[in-house]
């Protein structure tokens, strides 16, 4: 009779578990490179680009669209995305110096992505990683990370932009959208004196949160760098008791956010993965340790619905506070789970029964490991 409790909750692991394993993209077919009518020739030249990226040197690893086009000299654009506050601009016209903002962008760690080239001077293919990539905003916050894609020959540069935040329960970024850091980058160029102009063209290839248009930012061809300095860069106690364990869980998934997001900022020249293989612990141990010690003599039931409470309300406080409105179905079915595991465990401690405790602390490993095993 007992033992009927934890079935939902064994229910809700299992259904979290399997889920996140079936619901998801799937790759698109074919592998190698891709065929001549999936290139996009970007300036009217003879060289194209495939306008996607991805994790190997083929399509089958698709990931994200190519969504921003810099028309101009490759360095002159890298110059003006990392440091063009720090260089000598001359005017369009006359010989006058011009004024121009401030960059947010500063070298961004990611992985690597590949997109396919190919030359207008030997009309060869390639697989070819990104040259650079930048970011605006915390590593393990909320950001927008660009991958720039020089061209081999030709004024241009393809960026692939996009809006992401660090995802504590799966060891890395997720990707909230492509238009918005498309968006972005376009808000960052537009009124700058060396931008001659910003359009938007269609190639109609779809996928990888693409839609088929690019935003094309067209370099003024007369601008001129003269210079650069690069940056260096009783009931009232029972209720209490209640909102300890639900409270306590909030604050540690928050905490660990913030944390991160504040280390970050005091060493920004370090690694931010040192800081997240510090702070990952605190989380993936302290949740079970927390829902477990504050869980003791408590009514079961209540007390398990209390600890999955928490991990949800957690979880979604922590997305709200990196700006994800809109959660992926797998990753959804992913975070069930999670409070599933952590509510079977604190039903357990509330019992003392440990096999139920044991159950509860293996679903939550269980549900932590599937995401490094790839599964979500």
């Amino acid at each position: 009779m007992r033992y009927r409790r934890i079935l939902p909750l064994v229910a809700l692991v299992a259904t979290g578990l399997v889920g996140t394993a079936f619901v998801g993209p799937s790759p698109p077919p074919g592998d190698g490179a891709p065929a001549a009518d999936r290139l996009v020739r970007p300036d009217g030249t003879g060289s194209y680009v495939w306008p996607y990226t991805s994790r190997r040197r083929s399509v089958d690893g698709r990931t994200l669209a190519l969504n921003v086009l810099v028309r101009g000299d490759p360095v002159q654009v890298r110059r003006a995305l990392e440091g063009r506050s720090d260089v000598d601009w001359t005017a369009v016209e006359g010989d006058a110096d011009v004024a121009v903002g401030g960059s947010p962008w500063r070298p961004a760690r990611g992985a690597a992505r590949y997109t396919y080239v190919t030359s207008d001077t030997d009309g060869g293919g390639r697989w070819v990683t990104a040259a650079y990539q930048l970011g605006t905003g915390a590593y393990l916050g909320r950001r927008v990370h660009v991958r720039a894609y020089p061209a081999p020959s030709g004024n241009w540069t393809a960026l692939q932009a996009h809006a992401e935040y660090w995802d504590w329960f799966r060891l890395r970024h997720t990707v909230t959208g492509v238009a918005a850091g498309g968006r972005f980058v376009e808000r960052d160029l537009r009124d700058e004196p060396f931008v001659a102009g910003v359009s938007r063209e269609y190639h109609g290839l779809g996928g990888g949160g693409g839609d088929g248009w690019l935003t094309v930012i067209e370099f003024a061809p007369a601008a001129l760098l003269l210079g650069l300095v690069l940056p260096v860069v009783g009931r009232s106690r029972a209720t209490l008791a209640d909102a300890s364990l639900p409270v306590a869980v909030v604050a540690l998934v928050l905490g660990v956010r913030a944390a991160g997001v504040v280390a970050e900022g005091l060493v920004p020249t370090a690694d931010p993965k040192l800081f997240a293989a510090v702070l990952y612990p605190v989380l993936a141990v302290g949740a079970p340790a927390v829902a477990a010690r504050l869980a003791r003599g408590r009514p079961p039931t209540r007390t398990a619905l209390l600890a999955a409470a928490g991990l949800g309300a957690g979880v979604l406080l922590d997305l709200g506070g990196v700006g994800v409105t809109v959660i992926p179905v797998r990753l959804a079915l992913h975070r069930i789970a999670l409070a599933g595991a952590l509510g079977l465990l604190a039903l357990g401690a509330a019992r003392a029964d440990r096999r139920t405790v044991a159950l509860g602390g293996a679903a939550w490993v269980l549900a932590l490991a599937a995401p490094l095993a790839g599964v979500v």
